[in-house]
């Protein structure tokens, strides 16, 4: 028996708290082997009551996700979309296909009874789409000029309410607040590389349990932690991002009552080029449809649309291994 996208809500949710779960536990757990490894490494000349290292990892990773993310709450939506070359729509405008464009958003903000956000328009011919935002207040919502050019009215409206799930789901928060961390994580591994660059490299050894110079030695386990969590806090932003993917895919159905709609552009995306898209703005890519395969599959922010077009059109609103056998 299918399920309902109640239950594609109820699943994606909970696998996304586990993600979020095991990316606390990669800050905490790589903090702690820091310490530990600097203190065996390091011997006599590191012997401290408080773990510095591990504190200064965790400190520092903390620190600077705190900035990015500040970054993000004061510029809003509307910062990222112009930051990509879109330009906003008039609400005042005549132009049939833009006219349309305002209406569909009008409606999925009834539907979803969401505000109304800001629509940009990307003047590019891919086929793509993002929201953007941390609060349902400061969300903006992009198309490209390919949806409004390719795809139909139930296609556009489908492509549209995806968006508002993001919205609605609180998604950008979560997306944003996990690439805060992952820029953390890339702080640690750039200081460990200047630390490197900088320390003298003499081993002033003498004796005892191993000793050494505790800087370099500190650099680089940094190093090495840096570049473990920046490479694995990728790879589990990705999967948080893909967790929601269906779940926004769930929502265009409930907002629509048209799976048909969100599964035709899905189609009509697959067979287009999305990974051609305008370099202007990539610090965001990560909000633009893709479907890598293969290795790099592990850093796609989105699911295969394969699979995704599989469980809108078999109703189930999720891949095929989430779901639970019927009894």
């Amino acid at each position: 028996m299918a399920m309902n996208f109640w239950e594609a809500q109820k699943r994606a949710r909970s696998r996304t708290s586990l993600y979020v779960f095991l990316f606390i536990m990669l800050t905490a757990a790589t903090a702690l082997m820091s310490e530990i490894a600097m203190r065996k490494f390091a011997g006599e000349s590191y012997e401290p009551q408080f773990p510095f290292l591990g504190i200064a990892f965790a400190g520092i990773t903390f620190a600077v996700a705190g900035f990015q993310y500040l970054q993000y709450r004061t510029f809003g939506g509307s910062y990222v979309a112009e930051s990509v070359g879109a330009h906003r729509v008039d609400s005042r405008t005549t132009n049939p296909k833009n006219r349309q464009l305002l209406n569909i958003v009008e409606e999925i903000a009834t539907a979803s009874s969401l505000p109304i956000p800001p629509v940009y328009i990307l003047e590019t011919p891919q086929i793509n789409a993002f929201a953007a935002g941390l609060t349902i207040h400061d969300a903006a919502v992009t198309v490209t000029r390919g949806c409004l050019d390719l795809l139909n009215r139930d296609e556009l409206q489908g492509v549209v309410a995806h968006e508002f799930g993001h919205i609605y789901n609180g998604d950008m928060k979560i997306s944003l607040r996990l690439a805060a961390m992952v820029m953390g994580f890339f702080f640690v591994f750039y200081i460990a590389m200047r630390l490197l660059q900088f320390s003298p490299r003499n081993d002033d050894n003498r004796g005892g349990r191993g000793g050494g110079n505790p800087v370099l030695i500190a650099a680089l386990i940094l190093f090495i932690a840096g570049t473990f969590t920046w490479l694995f806090g990728s790879i589990l932003k990705a999967s948080v991002s893909r967790e929601r993917e269906y779940l926004a895919d769930a929502c265009a159905v409930q907002f629509t009552r048209n799976p048909d709609g969100i599964a035709n552009a899905l189609i009509k995306i697959g067979k287009s080029d999305t990974n051609s898209m305008p370099k202007e703005g990539m610090a965001f890519s990560h909000l633009y449809i893709d479907d890598r395969a293969g290795l790099s599959a592990l850093f796609s922010t989105h699911p295969p649309l394969k699979k995704r077009i599989e469980a809108i059109k078999g109703q189930t609103y999720m891949p095929e291994e989430w779901k639970t056998p019927s009894s």
